[in-house]
């Protein structure tokens, strides 16, 4: 089927504008030539032109073909332009008519292409035409030409071609052009003239009088026919006379006979056959009725190849050449095409080559030549001796398919060529090799011309290619074994020379698998650049790469290169794909090397995969070094672990070349860096590096000196470690730079602190450790950023870095992962800060750590980023125990391979933190790794202990500050119903358990990072339920709540939509007239709803002070939607996440009347439950390692003691908080007292006010004068200090090995051990502190915040002695059974009352502490004074108002009756009330021991005594003198010891005047008698006190002299 060409649209228009704009005579005419001309045009030679260029390049040719005289062919060049044609081309044209003639198309594009022109649009045409006499054109009748005789035929063209700028170009064209159509002519012309001339030439051999052999007559007589039979192209004809003359031949040409082309060659000079080669002569003078042969010259018409010469010889009767008939033209392709034996003459020659051969007809051998010869050039097969041919065809058959090269020379007879026939196995064959070979061969056989060739690929192995080397003369002495044997070296790919360089290095064996693998795998760059020797270093790297070791390396130095050169060079190996420059250019410039040049090489592998070589040429300032085998296994194991993740990708990596230092070594450096940039330095990491890139030197001496302190195998001595700070610090005299100095200080001062490391502690398996840490005391390094903790373990390595700080060696405090990657530590030290204030009611001080991951996955989705967290956590925790000591049998173990600066350190208790809440039973997992002596305590909160959401102790810690401040307003929040807002959603563990604390709870709005919850008028009990539900299932947040169970108005919104409309109830609670609000804006507002409680149960800050800006805060997720302090309208803050608010946002609303603590004491319950567990663990681990317990039985056991524990916890935040009250209450009235005890803590170091947000000077003198006290939060920190330091000075054996206390050690542990396990608790590791810690908190709780203090300063007595009057007058007093009668009074008195009650009982128990203090008398034991005081105590307690006088007992029933009306329980305010008289129980008690009288007697006269001389109303003046300073309070107090040392040594004076009292009524007499008897001292004394009560108000000195008076009283008395 034949599909007709789709008509053209383009052509269409220019054949309209033919017919519009030609002579409408001529337009049929034309626009018929103008189809003929277009008829095979293509359309992509269409695309791009215009119809009016068409139509005018047709319109121009049509112009000179109407008037075309074929007498001549017509050739026009020409660049049409619009100016002058009418029409324009880019392109040069060139038009050419002429008669139509074979060969015409052919020979003008090889003209073109012999001149270098391309043609861009070739059209041509053969057209019939009908012409008048005048050669007018008359019909176009191209179609009838058959039918038309009259007609004629002429071909036109229409040629586009390269533009031709200059006349002299297109002259040029013109002549070539019209040559060549001359010689077409001239071989059209004389076409069949010379086809007689062949026939005739065919006569001459038949009619021969020399008689040839029958075969080479006939042979040539076929051969003749066959070229007459159109397989010929005859192009020129002579006829040659041959005379002989001189013994020499001459060649007379018969010009008149020229025919064809050579009718252009005409010479009459005769030819001497002794001007030619030897061979040649040999050949024309032969008998061979034929020459074959090529001339030198190239053919211009049909074809561009070398011109075929056929000489026809003409012999006399002898056989000598008398003449020749020479035809010159071009063997048709049925010469190329057909099989030889279908050609005359080969078909013999075949045969003459074969027997030549001796090969018998029909055997393999013949047919093998047989198709040898049917393959091998045409040209070769005509031209060659039948014995050149036999011996070239046996050594091809001889090679038959073994895969060798060879080459065959063949020398032309006529010397003007050289053929060279190579075989080379197909797959070496290429461009390359074949370039290379035409060079060598012109070389060799001094060619000036290239080389021509002829490839030939078949089914064979081999490619077969044919070199003609042109010379001058071939009949030369060439050495073609030589050159052969060269052309098969040069056929010896560069695969071929590696597989005998491998078979060399690898012997014949084991060198046929390599063989395999690389011999023909190497890329064609590696090959064009390496010798296959050096290919042997790289196949030994090659070898060694697989799945578990992809990379190899070579860093080296060429021989090549100079001995002072700077240069380098590296390869890189790599499996499976190469490795991106932008990769690996940055690790070189930060091993100081300069990248010049980079080449990658491909390495098939036989798999189908590859491998892959990465050549770098580089330069190194460094260069040349000393030791080059040195620095190349420096570089390449520091580039090794650079690539493999091991070692950072840092300018540090400089210094292992240039201060040959291992890359382990450059490790210490760099880490330190790291920890300089965390402890503050404001220098970059980069910078330090390169600062100590510059000092190679000093950086290996730092390193030489940390190696010393650290490296196990040193015997370490201080002089030596002096000589080498001393080298130091002399090098740093080089150092002209002020930062550069400051920096390695910096070092040294760092090396010097570090006291531990596990640096040089390797690993099971003997391999180095990836990570490395080091513990430091930072107090020894200048500048350390406050607070500075007692301990720090920094870790690092490029996965992980970490700081875990300790206040002090018994330390708790989780770890957490950060991810503030520039400032961790900061992080960590606020909240280390927080950590140390919040452990104040438990064991150990406080510590933290964080850790940062640094290569977390990009893929793999959530599970993956938990498991590279959970990977550097371990590291962390592995890090941390390294350079821990162990306890194994109650005796410190230090680690393996680690050298200590410091004491024993076995105390290392971790916890959760923020992204590490369940990775407790990892830590506890590499605790029983290590066989750490804490066990599963290590890390509290395992899958093995207390789960603090299931037990919602954080929560309900926090819950008990809630509830005390919703007391101290007033209100019972688990019976009243009380408005809230909240942080946080049920999922969280202190959001959810602390929303679930009170049934009455109406939350109106919460909020977290997802949703915003809002109910503006809750059904208390729906929405509790709905909320107990929502707890029940963590993976429900906000959006999964009831919408259906909220009230009008309200709803859950998404964080992330753009605007949230506001409805009327939401507006109402706002306080707002806004139709829609931001969700940031929404939470903003939120914030300062006048609700009752604003509840933290989330993360992040949300209240700062109106001082503060964003940036101060440092969590700017929450700029957008923080509130200030006095901004807030809730009353009350409950702070049971952590940083919920800034300390001086707490301070702000606290001051404008808000109830708020700090999160640290709020939220103290979850630290105070994990400390419990890891006490109790400790406790029953021992009794597990001593088989008296299985660890079922064990886990049992902490299960059943939960509520137990929590018991515990709840006990400590709600006696914290309520300490917290008792000294609030006082406002004002204790601040001086509190501004020495601040000054006291700055004093010895343990307080940094400003760090802690502590008012200064100023502010506290300001807050005097404003009758303004210290807000809760900032009593909150100082009652943490007080705990602190006080902790640390009870713990000492006075206090922990006193036999008093070792119920403090019972008492912290649930019941179940107590009646089980006390004896074993004496065994405790942590014994002592548990003491310590215990009697810590009751004294603080009890007495306040600087009691302890106080009393020191009044007294001048230890801590000790202090903590043991105390305990004494609280065991006398049986305080602890008063204060918890009181605290059973919550919700049932008023807070402000029963607060007052507890103040009462503090200045009772303070008052008492004194006296005792200042009585020195000695005890045995605290039992012991306890039971010296008891009973006259316990009289005076039942018996008290038989001993006053009637007014003081209706002033007690007073009291009491006071107190009972305010709603508290008689039995407790008669004790209450009788404080201030059972106080001389003390004073009686050794007036008892040294009258030897009954208590009762003795009771009677010295109260009777105190009011018959109103001692007891002058104490009350005592009491009641105000106090402007410290010192007024110290007088005070010295008056009311001296007021009661005076009544005790009065009343011991009156009882000695009598030696046998044995009742009251004796004793009143004995009272009266006395007074009567001293009347004038006692009216003197009274008429003092008469003068005291007419004042309103007392100076000190009247207090001084009235002493003084009753002093002289006393010691007349006792005188008489």
């Amino acid at each position: 089927m034949t599909v007709s060409r789709h008509p053209s649209v383009l052509l269409d228009k220019v054949f309209t504008l033919i017919g519009e704009k030609a002579d409408k005579a001529n337009a049929p005419l034309v626009e018929k030539f103008a189809r003929i001309l277009f008829k095979n045009i293509s359309a992509a030679d269409l695309y791009g032109r215009s119809d009016s260029d068409l139509y005018g390049a047709s319109l121009s040719l049509w112009q000179r073909f109407s008037h075309y005289n074929s007498a001549q062919p017509f050739i026009n060049v020409f660049n049409p332009k619009i100016t002058k044609h009418g029409w324009q081309s880019e392109h040069t044209i060139v038009e050419l008519i002429i008669q139509d003639m074979p060969f015409l198309v052919d020979s003008v594009r090889i003209a073109l292409n012999r001149l270098g022109i391309t043609a861009h649009l070739l059209l041509h045409s053969p057209i019939a035409i009908i012409r008048d006499k005048s050669h007018h054109l008359i019909n176009v009748n191209a179609e009838q030409t058959a039918t038309v005789t009259t007609a004629t035929k002429e071909t036109v063209f229409l040629i586009e071609i390269d533009h031709q700028d200059t006349p002299e170009q297109i002259a040029r064209l013109k002549d070539e052009l019209r040559s060549v159509l001359s010689e077409v002519l001239l071989v059209v012309n004389d076409w069949e003239a010379m086809l007689e001339k062949l026939l005739e030439a065919k006569e001459t051999v038949v009619n021969s009088p020399f008689l040839f052999a029958k075969t080479t007559q006939e042979s040539t007589i076929q051969f003749i026919d066959w070229l007459a039979d159109h397989h010929f192209t005859l192009m020129g004809y002579r006829y040659y006379e041959v005379n002989a003359e001189d013994g020499d031949h001459l060649w007379h040409p018969l010009n008149e006979t020229s025919l064809g082309i050579m009718k252009n060659s005409i010479r009459d000079r005769d030819r001497r056959i002794s001007n030619l080669p030897s061979s040649a002569r040999k050949e024309t003078l032969s008998q061979k009725p034929l020459l074959l042969t090529k001339t030198s010259s190239l053919a211009r018409v049909h074809r561009p190849a070398y011109i075929d010469y056929i000489g026809v010889k003409a012999f006399n009767a002898k056989g000598e050449v008398i003449g020749e008939h020479r035809f010159l033209g071009l063997y048709s392709a049925t010469l190329y095409n057909s099989s030889v034996m279908h050609i005359p003459i080969l078909s013999q020659k075949i045969r003459d080559i074969c027997e030549a051969a001796d090969v018998e007809t029909g055997t393999h051998a013949q047919k093998a030549i047989v198709n040898i010869l049917e393959t091998y050039p045409r040209d070769e097969l005509l031209h060659s001796p039948i014995n050149e041919l036999a011996k070239i065809v046996s050594g091809i058959f001889q090679m038959q398919e073994r895969g060798i090269s060879r080459m065959f020379t063949r020398k032309d007879v006529f010397g003007r060529f050289i053929s060279c026939m190579t075989y080379v196995p197909r797959e070496k064959y290429n461009t390359a090799l074949r370039k290379q070979t035409q060079s060598y061969l012109k070389f060799a056989f001094a060619s000036e011309q290239d080389v021509e060739f002829t490839t030939y690929f078949s089914e064979s192995v081999y490619a077969r290619t044919h070199y003609i080397v042109r010379v001058a003369d071939n009949n030369m002495d060439y050495p073609v074994k030589e050159i052969e044997q060269n052309i098969i070296e040069l056929t010896k790919t560069w695969p071929d020379r590696l597989s005998n360089v491998i078979k060399t290095a690898y012997g014949e064996g084991k060198s046929v698998s390599v063989i395999e693998r690389y011999a023909a795998n190497f890329s064609q760059s590696y090959m064009d650049q390496y010798l296959p020797s050096a290919a042997l270093g790289d196949i030994e790297k090659l070898e060694c790469l697989s799945d578990d070791n992809p990379l190899e390396m070579l860093f080296y130095r060429p021989q090549e290169i100079q001995n002072t050169s700077k240069a380098v060079r590296l390869k890189l190996y790599h499996q499976s794909e190469p490795i991106h420059l932008s990769d690996v250019l940055p690790m070189l410039e930060n091993f100081g090397l300069r990248v010049i040049d980079e080449t990658p090489y491909k390495i098939a592998t036989k798999e189908g995969g590859s491998n892959w070589i990465m050549d770098f040429s580089m330069l190194h300032e460094s260069f040349p070094t000393s030791d080059m085998s040195q620095s190349q296994a420096l570089f390449q194991d520091g580039f090794a672990q650079v690539w493999q993740n091991h070692l950072e990708d840092d300018a540090f990596n400089r210094l292992i070349l240039s201060g040959n230092l291992t890359g382990r070594n450059v490790t210490i450096l760099r880490a330190y860096a790291k920890y300089m940039r965390q402890i503050g330095l404001s220098f970059s990491v980069e910078y330090i590096a390169n600062t100590m890139a510059a000092y190679p030197k000093i950086s290996a001496a730092l390193i030489e000196l940390f190696a010393y302190r650290f490296e196990p195998k040193n015997k370490f001595k201080k002089q030596t470690e002096a000589d080498l700070v001393d080298a130091i610090m002399h090098s740093l005299d080089g150092v002209s730079n002020l930062d550069d100095d400051r920096i390695i200080r910096k070092y040294l001062d760092m090396i010097l602190a570090t006291v531990r490391t596990n640096f040089y502690q390797p690993k099971q398996n003997g391999e180095q450790k990836s990570y490395v840490s080091f513990k430091l005391l930072p107090e020894l390094i200048n500048d350390m950023p406050l607070p500075i903790p007692k301990f720090e373990i920094f870790v690092y390595s490029p996965q992980i870095e970490g700081v875990h700080l300790r206040g002090g060696k018994v330390a708790r405090g989780g770890l957490r992962w950060s991810d503030r990657f520039e400032d961790f530590r900061t992080e960590v030290l606020g909240l280390v800060k927080a950590q140390q204030v919040k452990n104040t009611v438990i064991v150990p001080v406080g510590a933290k750590g964080g850790f940062v991951c640094k290569q977390l996955p990009k893929t793999g989705g959530r599970d993956a980023f938990i498991a590279a967290g959970q990977a550097c956590y371990r590291t962390f925790i592995r890090s941390l125990l390294d350079i821990t000591d162990n306890i194994v049998d109650g005796v410190v173990v230090h680690p393996t391979a680690v050298v200590r600066h410091d004491d024993d350190d076995p105390y290392l208790v971790v916890a959760a933190d923020k992204g590490t809440a369940t990775f407790s039973d990892i830590a506890n997992e590499i605790s029983d790794e290590f066989n750490f002596w804490l066990g599963d305590a290590f890390a509290s909160g395992g899958s093995v202990g207390y789960d603090h959401k299931k037990m919602g102790i954080t929560a309900r810690g926090a819950w008990e500050s809630v509830k005390r401040h919703f007391r101290e307003l007033g209100v019972d929040c688990q019976t009243t119903e009380f408005s809230c807002v909240a942080v946080g959603d049920m999922a969280g563990d202190v959001f959810g358990n602390g929303m679930l604390l009170s049934q009455k709870t109406r939350l109106i709005a919460a909020f977290n990072h997802m949703h915003i919850f809002f109910d503006p008028n809750p059904n208390v009990a729906e929405s509790f339920a709905e909320r107990e539900r929502l707890f029940a299932d963590p993976s429900l947040n906000w959006s999964d709540y009831n919408t259906k169970l909220i009230s009008k108005g309200g709803g859950v919104f998404s964080r992330r939509t753009k605007s949230i409309p506001l409805s009327a109830e939401m507006k109402k609670w706002l306080n707002t007239k806004k139709l829609s609000i931001t969700p940031n804006e929404f939470i903003h507002q939120i914030l300062q709803m006048p609700v009752d409680l604003l509840w933290n149960g989330g993360i992040g800050t949300y209240v700062k002070s109106s001082k503060e800006n964003d940036s101060d805060v440092g969590d700017r997720a929450n700029d957008a939607v923080r509130v200030n302090g006095k901004q807030l309208q809730a009353k009350i803050i409950g702070e049971g996440g952590n940083l919920g608010c800034t300390q001086l946002g707490r301070v702000e609303f606290a001051k404008l009347g808000g109830k708020v603590n700090t999160d640290f004491i709020d939220n103290v319950g979850g630290v105070d439950c994990s400390d419990n567990e890891v006490n109790i663990k400790i406790l029953l681990n021992a009794l597990v390692n001593n088989g008296d317990l299985t660890v079922k039985q064990r886990n049992a056991m902490l299960y059943e003691m939960t509520d137990d524990v929590a018991d515990i916890v709840l006990d400590d935040c709600y006696r914290q908080t309520q300490s917290i009250s008792i000294t609030d209450q006082a406002n004002v009235a204790q601040i001086k007292e509190q501004l020495r005890f601040i000054h006291s803590l700055e004093r010895d170091g343990h307080l940094n006010r400003e760090l802690e947000y502590i008012p200064t000077d100023e502010e506290f003198s300001e807050r005097i004068a404003d009758s303004v006290g210290l807000t809760r939060p900032e009593l909150s920190v100082l009652i943490s200090y007080a705990k602190m330091v006080l902790k640390e000075e009870l713990n000492q054996a006075a206090i922990t090995d006193n036999a008093y206390y070792q119920k403090f050690l019972v008492g912290s542990f649930p019941q179940l051990l107590q009646d089980k396990y006390q004896a074993q608790m004496q065994q405790h590791p942590l014994r002592g502190e548990i003491i310590a810690t215990k009697l810590t908190n009751y004294m603080i709780n009890d007495m306040g915040i600087n009691y302890a203090h106080r009393l020191n300063e009044e007294t001048g007595a230890s801590i000790c002695d202090i903590a043991i009057a105390y305990s004494t007058v609280k065991a006398l007093y049986n305080l602890g059974d008063l204060w918890r009668d009181v605290e059973q009074l919550d919700n049932k008195i008023d807070s402000a009352l029963q607060l007052q009650i507890l103040d009462s009982m503090r200045r009772s128990v303070r008052r008492a502490t004194r006296w005792m203090l200042r009585e020195h008398t000695q005890f045995e034991s605290i039992n012991s004074a306890i039971e010296f005081y008891r009973p006259v105590y316990s009289d005076l307690l039942n018996n008290i108002s038989e001993y006053l006088v009637a007014e003081e007992v209706t002033t007690l029933n007073n009291t009491v009756a006071s107190y009972v009306e305010q709603g508290v329980p008689e039995a407790i305010a008669y004790r209450i009330g009788i404080q201030s008289n059972a106080f001389s129980a003390l004073d009686l008690a050794h007036i008892v021991e040294k009258t030897q009288l009954k208590p009762a007697l003795v009771e009677r006269l010295y109260f009777q005594l105190g009011s018959h001389l109103q001692l007891h109303w002058f104490l009350e003046q005592i009491n009641q003198q105000g106090v402007n300073n410290h010192w007024q309070a110290l007088a005070r107090a010295s008056y009311r010891e001296e007021l009661d040392h005076q009544q005790r040594l009065l009343t011991i004076s009156i009882l000695k005047r009598s030696e046998k009292l044995a009742s009251i009524a004796q004793v009143d007499d004995l009272l009266v008698n006395w007074m009567d008897e001293n009347s004038n001292l006692i009216n003197r004394w009274s008429s003092m006190m008469s003068e005291f009560k007419t004042s309103q108000s007392h100076e000190f000195a009247k207090f001084s002299v009235a002493l003084r008076e009753l002093l002289l009283l006393t010691n007349k008395v006792s005188a008489s």
